[in-house]
């Protein structure tokens, strides 16, 4: 017979043991997000790699359930064409809500934050008397393919003390865990609640990356998360399944934290640019160029240049030249009063090759 959801409106009280296949990735998020930080060197290498995160995981989180919208579709969404349907519209709105999440902005953790943050990524994407409000019948979960079902998520009676327990067991007790461990046991209880008639899993995994933000881990809104949940698919249903009797977590929160770790570790190759830049042979090209990036990628001359090696004139004229000819610097002006800045899509086309 399947299962049921017990009742947690008492308080959640997960069990869950951390083990070394467990604890050591936890701690390697931590180490990663840190990484991740040092190698951001510019608001536009930011940018791009929000950008990235933004249409991989918006794209991942509506094909977990099943919704098929094209990468290169929403890419273009982000770039300002129209939504032509309401799962384009959601797409955009929920890329839209990682750079909210990126910038610092975090929902609020209650339960009419949560029913406000439904709202804004799904009106004119569900059904008007779904949005924003808890579910008032109930919901099922089902094994795809053959609608079976596979698990029967709280009533709608107890949905709304259910929410309130997980909050207040994520406020006292968040800091008791490594942030993707807290993570992983508020969103396998967040799914077995279900709150809502439709968006469970999106609204889910968005308010796990705000979570991981407000834990410390202040870079997750630049980890492919969501593709790697997607390109995992079996394991990610299977395992969260093993968590809906309420008695063990350990299994779900293994795998939940080594993906994110494994996620954690994209990002950060996709920040190394080192290998860009050693790729030129002048040891002034590469001085140069790192100055280029840690900068607001704003025109610049060559007088501004701080040079704090003390190249030769003729050695920066050749850089910035060898610099303008490989597709890295725009340039306008001629001589003493030209001007020079990043090409605006000179990452992004490097991002296209590596990935």
């Amino acid at each position: 017979m399947p299962l049921a959801k017990v009742d947690t409106t008492a308080g959640f009280r997960p069990r869950v043991r951390v083990d070394e296949d467990t604890g050591r990735p936890a701690v390697d998020c931590l180490r990663w997000d840190g990484i991740l930080e040092t190698r951001l060197l510019s608001p536009k290498l930011h940018e791009v790699l929000l950008g990235m995160a933004q249409v991989r995981n918006a794209v991942s989180s509506f094909r977990l359930e099943g919704e098929t919208v094209e990468l290169n579709r929403a890419r273009e969404l982000l770039e300002g064409q129209q939504p032509a349907s309401p799962s384009e519209l959601g797409v955009l709105r929920l890329a839209e809500a990682y750079s909210r999440l990126a910038a610092g902005a975090l929902p609020e953790f209650s339960v009419s934050g949560l029913c406000s943050l439904h709202r804004e990524l799904f009106q004119d994407v569900l059904r008007p008397d779904w949005v924003g409000v808890l579910k008032p019948q109930q919901n099922f979960i089902v094994n795809t393919g053959s609608d079976t079902l596979r698990f029967t998520p709280t009533p709608p009676d107890r949905t709304a003390g259910e929410l309130e327990a997980l909050f207040e067991w994520y406020r006292a007790n968040r800091f008791d865990y490594l942030p993707a461990v807290a993570a992983a046991l508020f969103f396998a209880e967040f799914q077995a609640i279900h709150p809502f008639m439709d968006g469970n899993g999106r609204i889910g995994r968005l308010v796990n990356i705000a979570l991981l933000v407000d834990m410390g881990c202040k870079r997750a809104p630049l980890i492919p998360l969501d593709t790697r949940l997607f390109r995992t698919s079996d394991q990610y249903y299977d395992l969260l399944g093993t968590t809906s009797s309420g008695e063990s977590y350990s299994l779900w929160t293994r795998y939940f934290v080594g993906e994110t770790a494994a996620a954690y570790k994209v990002a950060a190759k996709q920040a190394n640019l080192g290998p860009l830049v050693s790729g030129f042979s002048r040891e002034s090209t590469r001085t140069m160029l790192r100055w280029m990036l840690a900068g607001d990628g704003e025109w610049f001359s060559r007088g501004e240049y701080p040079n704090p090696k003390k190249y030769s004139q003729p050695a920066l004229w050749s850089a910035l030249d060898k610099l303008v000819r490989g597709g890295l610097l725009e340039a306008q002006g001629e001589r003493r009063g030209r001007r020079y800045r990043l090409k605006s899509k000179f990452l992004a086309d490097v991002y296209a090759r590596r990935f």
